[in-house]
């Protein structure tokens, strides 16, 4: 078994405790009695959550993936699959059965969102991400990021073969893509959420793993940090597309770097591991808690400080509820109907 990297645990806790206050601030800055909350909702040129934080996501995907994974073959597809499978979905169907339930005993009807064969969006878990094209539908939990990770899960056997055959040239092609994609609009989805962009930081994350020795020094991370600071606190005449995916790729080097380092200090090893281990639930939740949270309070005027309590508030019943789940998890998981499923795929 390979060595676990350290940095890649501080990476996704840090992804998901960005993602959260991201959220929480776009809640505040919508709902007219509270005050705007200034912490990590928007840099000078971008915002944190609606691509930033996402790409650097996906990076960490692609990279932790063919990390353990460099090695797959054909014949491995059905087990990888299985595996991915193991990972999302137990959960997902468990969190979004409560909410259904708790739905439908509200309104009293089964179908109330129409026809309900918008119910398989809900079981493939593409419901987030293609409610741009199917609305009205079941979608609650997950966000629109599972429907695109899902899609690159689908797609990384070929990526490795890739990998090993075509590098170069379909570095070249997704960097075309990329290109094709920031000067059209054929497509009915937002440039940030269309496959084409996932598909390049996800790759981008796989050639990380490839050229890490490379990548991983002061030549390479001082500049990125340079060039992260400058997009973070300076505003340029350049595209907020480019821009945000520029900051994320120097973002995650920079992050990779000082994960080295942070993860050596035990109690901050052991929080940001322990985030890490449930960063996908907190994805799962974060809307759903975070909105019973905060609206209890919209009968008050917040102030900043009255907010950053609420913040609090938010990330401990998040941790509880995340924790539960992942609890749960483990029991599905490992129970007797499961297990004889899994021995099936490998």
């Amino acid at each position: 078994m390979k060595k676990r990297i350290d940095s890649f645990d501080f990476i996704r806790a840090i992804c998901a405790l960005i993602i959260v206050i991201y959220h929480y601030a776009d809640i505040c800055i919508t709902t007219p009695q509270f005050s705007n909350f200034p912490f990590l909702y928007s840099y000078a040129n971008g915002k944190w959550g609606e691509t930033t934080v996402v790409t650097i996501f996906f990076l960490i995907s692609g990279a932790s993936l063919y990390y353990n994974h460099s090695d797959m073959e054909p014949k491995d597809c059905k087990k990888f699959y299985f595996g991915r499978f193991k990972g999302i979905f137990p959960m997902f169907y468990m969190l979004w059965l409560f909410l259904y339930y708790k739905q439908v005993c509200g309104v009293k009807n089964f179908l109330y969102n129409g026809n309900p064969k918008y119910f398989l969006l809900t079981l493939t878990g593409m419901d987030g991400y293609l409610s741009y094209r199917y609305t009205p539908n079941y979608y609650f939990i997950g966000e629109w990021f599972l429907g695109a990770l899902i899609l690159l899960y689908l797609c990384y056997p070929l990526l490795v073969f890739c990998m090993k055959h075509c590098k170069i040239i379909t570095t070249l092609v997704l960097v075309g893509g990329f290109a094709f994609l920031y000067h059209t609009d054929i497509f009915l989805i937002s440039k940030e959420r269309n496959l084409i962009t996932c598909l390049l930081a996800f790759w981008l994350g796989m050639l990380f793993i490839e050229y890490m020795e490379l990548l991983t020094k002061w030549q390479f991370v001082v500049p990125a940090a340079v060039l992260s600071a400058i997009l973070l606190f300076v505003p340029l005449p350049i595209d907020s597309l480019i821009c945000m995916q520029v900051t994320s790729i120097c973002l995650f080097l920079v992050f990779y770097f000082i994960g080295s380092y942070v993860m050596k200090l035990k109690p901050l090893r052991a929080f940001f591991s322990y985030t890490s281990k449930i960063s996908y639930p907190i994805f799962l939740l974060q809307h759903v808690v975070m909105s019973e949270v905060i609206h209890t309070f919209d009968a008050y005027a917040l102030t900043v400080k009255q907010e950053l309590l609420v913040l609090v508030l938010v990330f401990v019943v998040i941790y509880t509820f995340a924790t539960v789940l992942l609890v749960l998890n483990k029991a599905l998981v490992n129970s007797k109907p499961f297990l004889k499923l899994q021995g099936f795929f490998q």
